[in-house]
This record gives structure tokens, C-alpha cells and sequence, in this order.
């Protein structure tokens, strides 16, 4: 066989095209299990080209692999001719099988470790002028000499680059992170006219502090994004526990914002084989409903190599899709089955406009704010939003850039600004554009003064605050009691001056206030709501999602927003994307558990059995729907 000619990819509406048509990529980050990461040196085309060929049997079409820099080039400015052949052959043998290749250049960081060239001797790659010259060089070599022998899907700069030093990394502002993207982003172009760059980090891209975020993105095409129940940041109680399924939707939806995204590594850590399973086949289908253009798992087979990293790291040997002698796990089915939904009937369906907006408002310090600075972190607020969305079913959508007013392209018809913790006067501003031209608000605060929003737009004035938290720890609305875990700390205590009190706190105090404002209606909650909900089984506790769904049903904004199917359970997910006039909604159980529920639509009520994290197709097209 010979190698398949190049193909033209391009991105549409944040999806993959392939010649114009299109594509989804899904299939797996690869070292071969007996080799690990020395594979370069390793050398065993026989291997690749079996294990090529079994990819592509089970249905999948991408490679991610690792350029490992140390590699390649062992002294400054001295490429190794093997090493260099042995990546055509690895290009050519992917081609071979129909596979597209997504290589991870400038790969030092893996599994923990570094694997540095032994010259860069700590050098800084990001502000020393010769290691950007040595990167750009090291780049356009790569490119070259891939360019030439594989099918390229897209280049990643570096895999989780950042960690090969935090500090230095962590040190680049937004300009710095732009600059350095833009300039590895030229060299790949350069050297392959047309290719597609992106460059992939953990959820600390969108959850973290450093400047490497799909907001700076600019000089990319794409980002990648990967996200492990392990390691979330919002304490997702285990493996099987629904926030654990919804990790990585959240992210490609904050990234959406900017990009599109790739998720370039899914899969999980610290459970056994079912679960593993279930997981995936939650998250791969919730990726795909959020938006994601590809999914690639982590990773293709356990590891019989015990050599650097798997000696530190034993248990990292152990998280392929097939085990080492080559027998499927049961993850492998629920990929099977994703990726031939992926690339076959879903193909070109893709997230319809949401009509509700989620808007966190923008802010960084400038330089060291002492005591000035906001306190805590809203790192969790944007996530349990989209959690208390997903089970309101109410559509939605991070927004970038100031929010939009309903009825125009890219406006939301309802707005939620959660546990605002910083707010500037352009921020109050825009916000007050948005209300006042036909908007609907909720804004619930996060900071005595940094995150109040205003009295002329709010209708309330802080007339003090409090250190008793029992002042302020619930209030009932609609038949809801919302019990609050308030942090220690100065509580803004509010009064009403234009608005209508719709529920107060224990003290008295304004709770939840509703207020016109031009043509909208603005309302202001008194606490961080969702960012409280960041603790293990809190989001359990009470029916939390009833806030946003009773604040759309009070502004009759219910059929208005739930244009698609709905069903009456808060722990099923219905996403809705579409294709052309074809819609496809993908009704996911992220409950452990079997889950009888309803799904509503156009009039009819259609009874499902959902299984443990199973996941039901329904399609329809103008008014005629069916079931799949």
C-alpha cells in the first residue's frame, strides 16, 4: 500500500473539515506498550504498523503521538538523521492505514516528568532569546520532515508545556503567551502552508491563573483540552458520580468562547474497567454535544515497559483501552460505539445558538492590589452554573465579550453573571446595555465591594455588612428553601430602594430582589450561590437547578428557551445539535444509577429506561421526529 495524498483540513463553526466535507476526529494518544516513551530509539516499525492497522479496523482515524525533543535534537542546532527517517516512516505508516497523525512537538513534559534535551540545562523557554531560536528551528525541522509522509490532522506546539516550568510559564502575561503561540504558530505555516495549530493544556487553562488560555488564543486555530476526574479542581466526588461526566463539557464550552477544541486527551484514573467504561462513553458523547471537533482518548494499550516514566509512576501503565496482551477492555466497546456515532450519522451536527448566556466577567489585578485585591477565587462559579443549566435544561452558552442584546445575532434572551467576584464600571455597563435594551439578568454576588453591580441597575444599596453568617444562610423562593454555606468573612447586607423583594434572609435582609430596568429585568441575589456549591455531594443537597428555572418560568421565558426535547429528570442531559434542518438531541443518564424518565417534545411524551450512563439518540426534522 502507499501512503494516501494529504488532505486539506479546515475548521467550520468550530467543526473539523476534511476537503470540504465534514469530519470528526477520534482515536488515540499512542507510544507502542513495549517500547513507552523511548519508542524513537526503540525502533519497531513492524509494531506500529500493527497496531496502525488495528486502529483503523476498529473504526478510528487519528493518532496523536509525542516528537520527543531530546530525541531529535542532542545538541543545539544538530538534528538526528535516524530519528528524523524514523518520523517520515511513522507518517508514512499512519497514512498507510488511513490514519490522520496529531503530533505533540517540543514534547519535554509526560506522565510528570521531564524528558529534557540535556543542553537546554534549564534554560528558560520562554524568555531566552537562543531557546526561542532553538524552538522555532526544532519546529520547522519537525514540520518538514512530517510534512512530506503523513496525513496531518493538526500540530500541537507542546503538551502541556507549562509544566516544564511553572514559574517561568506562569510569569507570561497574555501578551508573552500570544507572542510565543504566534511565533511556533508562523514556523509550523512556514514550513506547511495551510496546516492547522493548536497548542493542548489540563483544565488549568480554563481554571487556573496562568495567561495560557483559549482567551489568548488568537494566533492558534484551535485549542487542545484535557480533563480527568482525578484532578478536577471542583471536587467531583469519584469517577461515577455525574460532575465527574461533566468536566470535560464544561471545558470545551468555556473554550468555545474563544476556539474550537479539541479534546485531545480523555479518559480516567483510579477506578476499575466498568467504570472507566461508563465514564467514557458519558463524556465522549457530552464533548460531543458541547461542541468538541475530535476526541482523543488517553491512551491505546498498557505499557509492558517499566522504564522512565512507568518506574516512578507505575500505575500510569495501566490506563490503555486494550491491556498489554492486546485484549480489549470494555472501554473499548463504548469507544467503538462513539466514534462510529461521531463520524457516521452525527457527522456535521454540530451546537445550535443557546438562548441562554453564562457571563463571567473579565478581570485580572493590575500588579500586586494589596489589601484591595478581591478575596478567594470564582474559579468553580462558571462550572456549577453550567451544572445547574444542564438540569434545569435551559440551552446554553459561555459568551465572550461584553453580552448581547436579545433579538440580535449572538444574543441570550436570559443572562446569568454567577458569584461575581470582581466587576469593573465597563463591566457594570455593558451589563446595564444588556437589561436595558430587553434582557433578562441574574446576578448573584460574590464580594462585599468588588462584585456589587450597582444600584442603579440592581435597585438595592449595601448599608452594611456582617460576620453573622446565620443572618444570611438560606431563603425561600417559589416554594424552594435554599439552604447557603456562607465562608466566614464581611456578608454585604442589603436594602431595597427600587426594587421588589422577592425573598429575604433570616435577618430580614433583601435575600433575592427583582427590578426593571429599560425594557429588562435585572435580578440580584445576594450570595455567591453557585460558587457555595463547590463541596463533595453539596450540589445533592437541594434542587438548586429550581433558581434559574424558576426565574425564566416568572419572565415567561419557558417555552422561549426549551425549544427542544426536555425530560423531567435533573441528572439527564439533553443536547441538542443540528445539521442544516436535521436536529439530534443526545439524552444522556451522567446518574450511576437507571433512570425512568419522560422526554417531552413537540406535545409528545416518550418514556425512557436509561441504564447507568446510557446515552439515547432522538432525531427529527421540521416537526417529524423518531427515535434512535
Amino acid at each position: 500500500m502507499t501512503p494516501n495524498p494529504a488532505h486539506r483540513y479546515t475548521l467550520v463553526d468550530g467543526g473539523f473539515r476534511r476537503d470540504g466535507a465534514p469530519y470528526f476526529s477520534v482515536g488515540f494518544n499512542y507510544h507502542p506498550s513495549p517500547a513507552g516513551c523511548d519508542y524513537w530509539r526503540d525502533w519497531d516499525p513492524e509494531r506500529l504498523d500493527a497496531d496502525f492497522a488495528r486502529m483503523a479496523e476498529l473504526g478510528f482515524n487519528t493518532v496523536r503521538f509525542f516528537v520527543f525533543w531530546a530525541d531529535f535534537e542532542p545538541e543545539p542546532g544538530v538534528y538526528d538523521p535516524v530519528a528524523t527517517e524514523r518520523l517520515r516512516t511513522f507518517g508514512s505508516l499512519a497514512a498507510r492505514h488511513g490514519l490522520q497523525c496529531l503530533p505533540s512537538l517540543l514534547t519535554i513534559w509526560m506522565n510528570g516528568q521531564r524528558f529534557d534535551p540535556p543542553w537546554r540545562a534549564g534554560r528558560d523557554l520562554w524568555h531566552d532569546p537562543g531557546m526561542t531560536e532553538r524552538q522555532l528551528g526544532f519546529v520547522r525541522h519537525v514540520v518538514t520532515a512530517l510534512g512530506g509522509s503523513a496525513d496531518v490532522l493538526a500540530y500541537d506546539l507542546g503538551d502541556e508545556v507549562i509544566h516544564v516550568d511553572q514559574a517561568a510559564s506562569g510569569a507570561l502575561g497574555p501578551e508573552g503567551v500570544r507572542r510565543w503561540w504566534g511565533l511556533l504558530a508562523d514556523a509550523v505555516r512556514e514550513a506547511h502552508p495551510g496546516a492547522l495549530v493548536l497548542q493542548a493544556n489540563e483544565a488549568s487553562a480554563v481554571t487556573g491563573t496562568h495567561a495560557f488560555r483559549p482567551e489568548h488564543a488568537e494566533p492558534l486555530d484551535l485549542v487542545g483540552l484535557h480533563g480527568f476526574p482525578v484532578w478536577s479542581p471542583f471536587h467531583v466526588e469519584s469517577v461515577a458520580a455525574p460532575k465527574a461526566g461533566a468536566l470535560v463539557p464544561y471545558l470545551v464550552r468555556r473554550g468555545r468562547e474563544h476556539r474550537p477544541v479539541l479534546v485531545d486527551e480523555l479518559g480516567s484514573y483510579g477506578c476499575d474497567e466498568e467504570t472507566a467504561r461508563d465514564y467514557l462513553r458519558v463524556a465522549a458523547h457530552a464533548a460531543l454535544a458541547a461542541g468538541a471537533c475530535g476526541v482523543i482518548v488517553w491512551c491505546w494499550q498498557d505499557f509492558t515497559t517499566e522504564a522512565k516514566p512507568y518506574a516512578l509512576r507505575p500505575n500510569e501503565r495501566f490506563v490503555g483501552l486494550l491491556r498489554a496482551d492486546g485484549t480489549p477492555k470494555p472501554a473499548m466497546a463504548a469507544f467503538r460505539e462513539f466514534a462510529g456515532r461521531a463520524t457516521g450519522e452525527l457527522a456535521g451536527f454540530r451546537p445550535l445558538p443557546a438562548p441562554v448566556g453564562v457571563h463571567l466577567p473579565e478581570h485580572r489585578e493590575e500588579g500586586d492590589a494589596g489589601y484591595l485585591a478581591s478575596g478567594g477565587s470564582d474559579a468553580a462559579a462558571g462550572f456549577y452554573a453550567a451544572q445547574l443549566l444542564q438540569r434545569a435544561h435551559l440551552p446554553y452558552e459561555f459568551t465572550a465579550g461584553p453580552p448581547v442584546a436579545p433579538g440580535t445575532p449572538g444574543g441570550h434572551r436570559l443572562l446569568i453573571c454567577p458569584s461575581v467576584r470582581h466587576i469593573t464600571l465597563d463591566g457594570q455597563r455593558a451589563l446595564a446595555d444588556y437589561v436595558e435594551a430587553g434582557g433578562v439578568l441574574l446576578y448573584t454576588g460574590g464580594d462585599l465591594l468588588h462584585g456589587f453591580g450597582g444600584e442603579e441597575l440592581f435597585g438595592i444599596r449595601i448599608t452594611d455588612f456582617t460576620l453573622r453568617v446565620e443572618d444570611a444562610d438560606s431563603f425561600t423562593w417559589q416554594g424552594t428553601r435554599y439552604p447557603l454555606v456562607r465562608e466566614a468573612g464581611q456578608l454585604p447586607v442589603l436594602a431595597a430602594t427600587t426594587a421588589t423583594v422577592l425573598a429575604a434572609f433570616p435577618d430580614g435582609s433583601p435575600a433575592l430582589t427583582r427590578h426593571r430596568y429599560g425594557r429588562g429585568v435585572a435580578y440580584h441575589l445576594n450570595a455567591p450561590f453557585e460558587q457555595q456549591l463547590n463541596a463533595p455531594h453539596r450540589l445533592d443537597e437541594a434542587s438548586w437547578h429550581r433558581l434559574y428555572a424558576d426565574v425564566a418560568a416568572a419572565e415567561g421565558l419557558t417555552d422561549e428557551l426549551v425549544t427542544g426535547p426536555t425530560v423531567d429528570s435533573p441528572e439527564v442531559e439533553v443536547g441538542v445539535l443540528g445539521r442544516g434542518d436535521e436536529r439530534c438531541a443526545l439524552v444522556i443518564n451522567h446518574a450511576p444509577r437507571p433512570v425512568r424518565t419522560t422526554l417531552h417534545h413537540d406535545g409528545r411524551a416518550e418514556l425512557l429506561d436509561l441504564g447507568p450512563k446510557a446515552v439515547h439518540l432522538a432525531t427529527w426534522t421540521e416537526g417529524r421526529r423518531a427515535g434512535a
